[in-house]
């Protein structure tokens, strides 16, 4: 994000010196750009770093070594014409880009912290699924087997006695006709 806030601050400063007739040759001139993306992209992180998002302009021109304020008013000026930084006395300004006083950093290694979370559950939810499709195809070989099927007398709703009281027991579905048996226990052999 500092970097492509770096190019848009070197590109419209450029233009305004070039205008103002301050560009000399092309290399001075790219090195000029150069210097000042790199110094908006160190601004960036210095404000970024900054308690509640809040900067003293007099000190981020002394913490960065800068010569000419010019310079650390031009990229304020940008980054306060698109919005993400607001003006709260002469030489302060306050972040606003994630939201006052909000570190990205600190967001960013949230941001990480939670995809990674994401994707453990989503293996987990896979794993889960698969033992799902196992069981039931477990129970459908019991279930369609002929001599299974003469032995099986456990009914749905001695399931759902073991279970009451379960939230997720509710969602048991009734078993297909083809499988519903009276409540009678076959004969012992």
């Amino acid at each position: 994000m500092a970097a492509a806030l770096a190019e848009s601050v070197s590109s419209s400063s450029g233009s305004v010196e070039a205008a103002a007739g301050g560009a000399g040759n092309s290399s001075s001139s790219s090195r000029h750009e150069k210097s000042l993306g790199l110094l908006t992209a160190k601004f960036v992180s210095l404000l970024q770093e900054a308690k509640d998002g809040v900067l003293d302009l007099k000190l981020a021109a002394d913490t960065l070594a800068v010569r000419q304020k010019r310079r650390i008013y031009d990229i304020t000026n940008v980054l306060e014409g698109i919005g993400l930084i607001e003006k709260k006395s002469k030489n302060s300004i306050q972040w606003k880009g994630v939201g006052p006083g909000c570190n990205t950093r600190e967001i960013a290694h949230k941001l990480i912290e939670l995809k990674a979370e994401i994707e453990d559950l989503e293996l987990r939810e896979r794993e889960l699924e698969q033992q799902k499709m196992w069981v039931q195809q477990s129970i459908r070989n019991v279930s369609d087997d002929v001599q299974n099927n003469q032995l099986a007398y456990v009914t749905d709703e001695d399931l759902c006695k073991c279970f009451a009281g379960l939230e997720w027991a509710k969602e048991i579905p009734d078993p297909p006709e083809k499988y519903k048996r009276s409540n009678r226990r076959p004969a012992s052999q």
